[in-house]
C-alpha cells in the first residue's frame, strides 16, 4: 500500500470550553468552562490520525518524553492504526503538552510546554525508516529548532533524491522565521502554509505575491490556506481560488491539519492537486465540526462524497 511518513510534534491537548476570557491575578483569578477533553494533538498527531482514518498507511515520526502522557499519546495513535515505530521514547524529558482554550467563537488560544520538542533532532529518527514512503510531510515547522531550516532542508534533499515527494506546512509554534523556512522551501513538492503565519514574515504581501514567491524559491505547487476564503492553488503560471466549505465552527484545532490528511489522501489516490484542495476542504470541515485536533474524520469515500 503507498505510505505517507509524517515528521513533526506529538502534543498531549487539554481541550477547555468555551472559555471567555483568561484569569488574572487578583481581578478574576479563576473562569469555568463546562468541558475539559483530552486528547492527542500536534500536527504529527493530527495529520497522522486523520490519514489512519482516511484509510491509508501512515507513520509517524516525533519523540516524547518517558511519562504518562508520552505513552498515552503511543496509545492513541496505535489504537488508530498509525505505525508508531518511528516514535523517539526519551529518558528524563517530558512529553509535549497544550492548554487549548476553545472560545465561544470555536477560535482557539494556546499555553503550550515544548518538552521533548526542543531536543528532536536528526539523532532521534531512523532514517532509513523514514524514507520508506511515498510523500514525506515536514509537519511543524517552527515548533523543532534542532529540526527545522538547515537540517530540515537535508532531510528533504535526502528524500527528494531517493524519489519521494515532499510536503511540508508550518506552525505558529516558537515564532515564525523567514531564513529557517526559505531554506527548506527549495526542496518542496507541495507548500501548505496558512497566510494568517505568514503575514509576520511577509507584512502586507498579497497571497498572489505569496504564492510567486515561494514558487521562485523552488516549489512545485503552494496551496495557501486562507480559513473561511478557501485556498489559494498556485503551479506554474495557474492560479486558482478553490471555495471552503459552509461548516458550524465548534473548534478549529487541527483544521490544518485535517486539511493535508485530506490533500495528502487525495494525491495518493490519483487526483491532482486542484481536486485534492476540494478533499482538503471536506476533511478540514469534518474537524471544525468536532473538538479536537482530528475527531470526526471519516473514511475517504465519505470525504469526497462531502468535497462535491
Amino acid at each position: 500500500m503507498p505510505r505517507i511518513n509524517c515528521l513533526g510534534v506529538l502534543v498531549v491537548d487539554a481541550l477547555s470550553g468555551p472559555l471567555s476570557r483568561y484569569p488574572e491575578p487578583r481581578v478574576c483569578s479563576q473562569v469555568v468552562t463546562q468541558s475539559v477533553r483530552f486528547a492527542a494533538g500536534g500536527g504529527a498527531a493530527n495529520t497522522g490520525n486523520a490519514l489512519a482514518k482516511l484509510g491509508l498507511d501512515v507513520g509517524v515520526f516525533s519523540k516524547v518524553g518517558d511519562d504518562p502522557n508520552g505513552a498515552f499519546l503511543r496509545s492513541e495513535l496505535a489504537q488508530a492504526g498509525v505505525d508508531t515505530r518511528g516514535i523517539r521514547v526519551a529518558a528524563g524529558e517530558s512529553t509535549p503538552f497544550t492548554f487549548v482554550g476553545i472560545h465561544p467563537d470555536g477560535d482557539r488560544t494556546f499555553i503550550h510546554t515544548p518538552g521533548a520538542n526542543r531536543t528532536f533532532s536528526p539523532a532521534d529518527l531512523d532514517l532509513e525508516a523514514l524514507f520508506a514512503a511515498d510523500i514525506l510531510l515536514y509537519q511543524d515547522c517552527w515548533v523543532l529548532p534542532q529540526l527545522d531550516g538547515e537540517p530540515g532542508a537535508r532531510l528533504l534533499a535526502e528524500a527528494r533524491r531517493r524519489g519521494l515527494k515532499t510536503a511540508l506546512d508550518e506552525c505558529w509554534g516558537l515564532g515564525p522565521r523567514r531564513d529557517v523556512l526559505e531554506t527548506m522551501l527549495p526542496h518542496c513538492t507541495y507548500f501548505l502554509p496558512s497566510v494568517d503565519d505568514l503575514r509576520t514574515i511577509y507584512p502586507d504581501w498579497p497571497p498572489e505575491r505569496l504564492v510567486a514567491h515561494f514558487l521562485s524559491l523552488g516549489v512545485e505547487s503552494v496551496v495557501l490556506k486562507m480559513g473561511s476564503a478557501g485556498c489559494l492553488v498556485a503551479r506554474g503560471a495557474e492560479r486558482i481560488q478553490v471555495s471552503a466549505l459552509h461548516v458550524r465552527v465548534v473548534d478549529t484545532t487541527g483544521a490544518g491539519d485535517c486539511w493535508d490528511a485530506g490533500f495528502l489522501a487525495a494525491l495518493m489516490h490519483g487526483e491532482d492537486v486542484v481536486a485534492a484542495t476540494r478533499i482538503g476542504h471536506a476533511c478540514a470541515a469534518y474537524c471544525i465540526e468536532h473538538i479536537g485536533g482530528a475527531a470526526g474524520i471519516p473514511d475517504y469515500a465519505s470525504a469526497c462524497r462531502r468535497a462535491q
